[in-house]
């Protein structure tokens, strides 16, 4: 009777949800040997996990040896608490897609007051009061009045840094 109880007690997993397990944790430690020197400074690891993120970076060029050395780094992140690193994962990711929103929508304006005008600055000036009229009202124009495309180009782009300052 007592043995039918633990028994029920365990829980089964297959061999096929091991090996899933084992390949989410592999890619966790590629997601971690993609990042750069800032990010992984986020992210509470220790010491053994970034030597081998270190030791990664060395052996990009050998296919082989690198995918064994993510195994390795794998069976490193097997042994330690996952939720804090695919959290601290998770807050990199979404402060990189707010920082490609913002990027987006700085050339949506770029392009609306290249198309629209004084209008368009207006509208830019009640949507975001610190925004500065005069300087996006004399890169407009510097904007309207070059002559060759690499002006243009050049002027596009002051447009673009001044509305980018203005949305931070």
């Amino acid at each position: 009777m007592q043995n039918e109880a633990e028994f029920d007690e365990i829980e089964v997993v297959s061999k096929s949800q091991l090996k899933r397990d084992s390949h989410a944790i592999q890619d966790l430690g590629k997601r971690l040997a993609a990042l750069p020197a800032d990010h992984l400074a986020r992210i509470p690891l220790d010491e053994p996990v970034l030597e081998a993120i270190a030791l990664a970076h060395r052996i990009q060029n050998k296919r082989s040896a690198l995918k064994r050395h993510y195994q390795f780094l794998g069976k490193l992140l097997r042994a330690r608490d996952t939720d804090a690193i695919v959290a601290a994962l998770n807050e990199i990711d979404n402060e990189s897609q707010h920082s490609i929103q913002k990027h987006h929508r700085a050339e949506r304006w770029r392009d609306r007051i290249i198309e629209q005008g004084i209008d368009a600055i207006e509208a830019l000036i009640a949507e975001i009061e610190r925004a500065d009229r005069q300087k996006l009202r004399q890169l407009w124009r510097n904007y309207q009045h070059a002559k060759s495309d690499a002006k243009r180009i050049q002027h596009s782009r002051l447009l673009y840094k001044e509305i980018k300052q203005s949305l931070d």
